[in-house]
């Protein structure tokens, strides 16, 4: 299945984010993202659909971080992915990798100051952009 469709027009429709369904802050993040770039569509790492966009990488490999999959089915991930979605570190592509992993590496402390209407609300965002149209 291709990564995304094209439009009559020959825009992309879609860059997929691959996340960690099971993690509050990746949720919060992704959600966040989701409020201020429209092209993003969630998938979670955990569902079958992730397979699909990142055929070469095992279960393991898809669940040591996050992943962008570009309209033309390339992939970006963890500080890449970062770098994708903040284009202003592409002048410092080894800042966001640092800056992903650190984030990452503390993911379940960091998720601890979320509050639980915070990942409600996250929960909900991701809810109504998940689609595979």
């Amino acid at each position: 299945m291709p990564a995304s469709k094209t439009s009559s027009s020959g825009s992309p429709e879609r860059t997929w984010l691959l996340y960690d369904a099971d993690c509050g802050l990746c949720k919060f993040v992704v959600a966040r993202v989701l409020e201020l770039n429209h092209r993003v569509h969630p998938v979670a790492l955990q569902d079958p659909f992730a397979a699909e966009l990142l055929p070469g990488l095992t279960q393991e490999e898809r669940l040591k971080s996050f992943h962008m999959v570009d309209a033309t089915g390339r992939v970006h991930s963890a500080g890449a992915g970062l770098v994708e979605l903040l284009p202003l570190l592409r002048r410092f592509p080894r800042v966001g990798d640092r800056l992903y992993w650190l984030v990452a590496g503390n993911r379940d402390r960091l998720g601890r100051f979320i509050p639980g209407f915070a990942r409600r609300q996250a929960d909900r965002r991701i809810a109504s952009r998940t689609d595979r149209q």
